[in-house]
């Protein structure tokens, strides 16, 4: 029998919330008035940021959105276009600070088009907002199974937290990292590497290979088909790391279980457990412990 008009409509919807870092402190910063200026133009360009993504804006929680999207890709390309907009139109001065967001995603199931506050998919995205810091975005497992590889490779698990601590359900978070080029950079500041710069950089195993360069910034490699190189193994995890491609130099973030450990050429090893860290010159990555020989995989990489 079909369901009559008055029936709710279920569907499979992403909600983003997106907050404001710190509005409270503008307040008393540059007042009342200028900070209500502030935050409202701030917010006006979430509005319109979200909607050139598809996304439907349904609340506006003083310096926070709710807002609907039908495509997990979508969600994920407005919440890096937020951070990137409002950092670079919002950027502060001597007299105020520049404005940052957080943002939550969690892709579950919607009654019809209600902005619904009280819904279990509302209250984990509102939950992952909350759990994020300053200029980052945090998305459900959900979430990040849903989207293409391209935002896949470019997100890494953050945390498995406890979201309702009535049931002490946990819920798994990942970051969908939205600044490629500042990571990059920022690995290469803290490993002190040399001044070279790359074409391309290049990882090969069993007579396979991928490479990244700035024609191809982000790559995969782990277990799973979905991954630029797929590497069967048991140590190997679905997603084991990624390598990101910026102005000449490349890192990799681990995203595994049993770890990715770099052994250079020129001798050292570094191991790399949730984590980022830059490739220079060759060397082999290997996918797990390098204790357990025999079972471990090793990939060759050559920076060109």
């Amino acid at each position: 029998m079909a369901n009559s008009t008055s029936d709710p409509v279920l569907s499979q919807q992403v909600i983003m919330f997106a907050d404001i870092v710190g509005s409270t402190s503008l307040y008393e910063t540059i007042g009342d008035a200028a900070a209500r200026e502030l935050i409202g133009a701030s917010m006006t360009r979430m509005i319109e940021i979200t909607g050139h993504h598809q996304g439907r804006v349904t609340a506006e929680l003083g310096d926070e959105i709710m807002c609907f999207f039908f495509e997990p890709a979508d969600a994920a390309a407005a919440a890096c276009e937020l951070h990137v907009r409002i950092g670079e139109e919002f950027p502060g001065d001597d007299r105020q600070p520049a404005l940052k967001l957080r943002i939550g995603l969690h892709y579950g199931s919607v009654v019809g088009v209600k902005d619904d506050l009280m819904s279990e998919t509302a209250k984990i995205a509102h939950w992952a907002a909350r759990n994020a810091k300053s200029e980052q975005t945090l998305a459900t497992v959900p979430v990040i199974d849903a989207l293409p590889r391209i935002y896949r490779a470019i997100s890494r698990y953050v945390d498995d937290e406890t979201w309702n601590f009535v049931s002490f359900e946990h819920v798994a978070l990942y970051e969908i990292i939205w600044d490629v080029e500042a990571i990059t950079a920022a690995s290469a500041e803290k490993a002190k590497s040399d001044e070279r710069r790359y074409e391309l950089v290049s990882f090969a195993v069993g007579g396979d290979a991928v490479a990244v360069s700035a024609e191809r910034p982000v790559i995969s490699i782990g277990r799973g088909t979905q991954n630029d190189l797929t590497v069967k193994n048991d140590l190997v995890s679905r997603q084991h790391f990624t390598a990101q491609f910026s102005r000449g130099r490349c890192s990799i973030t681990d995203k595994s279980t049993n770890g990715t450990f770099v052994l250079p050429a020129g001798g050292g090893r570094h191991e790399v457990r949730r984590d980022t860290f830059p490739l220079i010159g060759s060397g082999v990555i290997v996918l797990g412990s390098p204790q357990q020989q025999g079972d471990v995989v090793s990939i060759q990489y050559v920076c060109k």
